[in-house]
């Protein structure tokens, strides 16, 4: 399952390696003319490689969606994570005034080996499985220089669901709460999806 995982790996990094456009997501979107803080949770798989979108504009949320896309074509079974910077969603859980704060997180990918689910960051070329527990309630510690700070499971989705997130304010709702449609600051370790 390893060599698969790579070879998808290395497949999505060839694309990335090949995609047009200006590299910062500010100037694509002022290049193709639209603004806001949705439109790229708006994009599908197919948009992404279709129109060669660099990975500075799709970000982690578009790396999951075309890794979901390729391990489908294969047969892969595979789970997207999403997790929360805890520092940023204590804060926010604590600001109960005013505009609401953003929320960074980072999308990741978990496979089951032996039963049980192996995390890694198809963001980078190498496969390399994170020593934490996958579960949602758990804490994933990096260890990248760009990602310090240690980061809250809130949802452990298949693909389908994942793709059911189209705009930020419900992938905030999923780092509040592990559920799309709730922005309440309840974490359940029972919503973990995967059996």
């Amino acid at each position: 399952m390893e060599k698969q995982i790579q070879a998808i790996l290395d497949k999505l990094h060839k694309m990335l390696q090949n995609a047009v456009g200006p590299n910062n997501r500010m100037d694509y979107m002022r290049e193709i003319g639209v603004s806001g803080l949705d439109w790229h949770f708006s994009l599908n798989a197919d948009d992404i490689i279709k129109n060669k979108i660099p990975k500075r504009v799709i970000g982690c949320t578009g790396v999951a969606k075309v890794f979901c896309k390729l391990a489908n074509e294969i047969g892969l079974e595979c789970w997207v994570v999403c997790s929360a910077n805890n520092q940023q969603r204590e804060a926010a859980k604590a600001n109960k005034r005013g505009k609401e704060p953003i929320i960074s997180g980072h999308q990741i990918m978990a496979v089951k080996i032996n039963g049980e689910l192996k995390m890694f960051d198809p963001g980078r070329s190498e496969l390399k499985f994170l020593p934490d527990k996958a579960e949602v309630g758990g804490i994933i510690n990096f260890r990248f220089p760009d990602m310090p700070d240690p980061y809250l499971i809130a949802a452990i989705m298949t693909p389908n669901e994942f793709f059911k997130i189209d705009s930020y304010f419900k992938l905030r709702n999923v780092y509040a709460s592990g559920d799309m449609n709730n922005p309440e600051f309840v974490i359940a370790r029972s919503n973990n999806t995967v059996n």
